[in-house]
This record gives structure tokens, C-alpha cells and sequence, in this order.
């Protein structure tokens, strides 16, 4: 029995293997990429919604004070 056969199957297993690899691979790649949009999505999110909360906070603070200082001079 000769070796030639085996290397040739294992040639094949070799290639095959690598070809799965790469695909492996790429599937990594974007799937980070789609990872880091995501989660740039997210960081705008919190960035607009820490901003819509300051507001709401300011708007609250300046009616509570507009309340008690109408209240205070009302005569």
C-alpha cells in the first residue's frame, strides 16, 4: 500500500478545513462589524435620551419655580 492515496485525502481535508476556516473568519469579521454598529447605535441612543432627560429636568424645575414664586406674589 502506497502513502500517495492518503496524502491525497488528507490534501483534500487540508483544503476543505482551510476553506471552512475562511468562512469562519469572515463570519467573525461581520459579525464585529455589525457588533460595533450596533453598539454605536446604542451609544446615541443614551446620548439622545440623557439629553431629552435634561430637558424634562429643566423644564420641571423651572414650572416648580414659576409655581412658587406666583404663589409667593400673588397679592
Amino acid at each position: 500500500m502506497s502513502a500517495q492515496p492518503f496524502d491525497a485525502v488528507f490534501s483534500q481535508v487540508a483544503d476543505r478545513l482551510n476553506g471552512i476556516d475562511r468562512r469562519l473568519d469572515s463570519l467573525e469579521q461581520r459579525s464585529e462589524i455589525r457588533f460595533a454598529q450596533i453598539d454605536s447605535r446604542f451609544g446615541q441612543l443614551a446620548a439622545q435620551m440623557d439629553q431629552r432627560f435634561n430637558w424634562l429636568t429643566g423644564i420641571v424645575v423651572a414650572t416648580w419655580i414659576t409655581t412658587i414664586l406666583t404663589i409667593l406674589f400673588h397679592r
